[in-house]
């Protein structure tokens, strides 16, 4: 089987957006042999996986699916990267500093929505219970600043 053919990029696409809920679209620089040898070394040690497509296959799938919009941004080497294990925490500044030199951040898909650079601004890490835990913490905030407002107003 020739694993480079349009068919069969096209079906492991199709099979990483339905098995990955959590990844990285970069831009990828054109590298030659020896660079590109570095930047999956460098991948390893941060423990993440990556794959690589023709931006016409991409660009097809991308076409007649949910995420159509998408297309319009992805221009040359797309690289999809996710973290080789499921409870790893990814820290948003160090993944995008250690790939600064030779990938860009294009957006992130998180539980089948597609986010820009400029949505995920603020946020900082991608872990679950912590991302929870600060909703959880802002919500007790405001409800008790609400609660302790209505009753001054009620008691007047």
């Amino acid at each position: 089987m020739d694993f480079n053919t349009k068919s069969y990029q096209s079906i492991k696409l199709k099979k990483f957006f339905k098995t990955n809920d959590f990844f990285f679209l970069f831009h990828s620089a054109k590298l030659d042999l020896n660079q590109w040898t570095q930047t999956e070394q460098n991948l390893k040690k941060l423990k993440l996986k990556y794959l690589k497509l023709l931006n016409g296959t991409t660009l097809k799938l991308f076409k007649d699916s949910i995420y159509k919009n998408l297309s319009s941004v992805i221009c040359g080497f797309v690289l999809f990267l996710n973290s080789n294990f499921k409870t790893a925490e990814l820290q948003l500044k160090s993944v995008k500093k250690d790939l600064k030199l030779s990938f860009e951040l294009i957006s992130v898909k998180l539980n089948n929505k597609i986010y820009s650079t400029s949505q995920i601004k603020g946020l900082n890490t991608f872990s679950y219970k912590k991302n929870v835990f600060n909703l959880y913490n802002s919500f007790d905030r405001h409800l008790k600043t609400s609660y302790l407002l209505t009753k001054k107003v009620i008691s007047k």
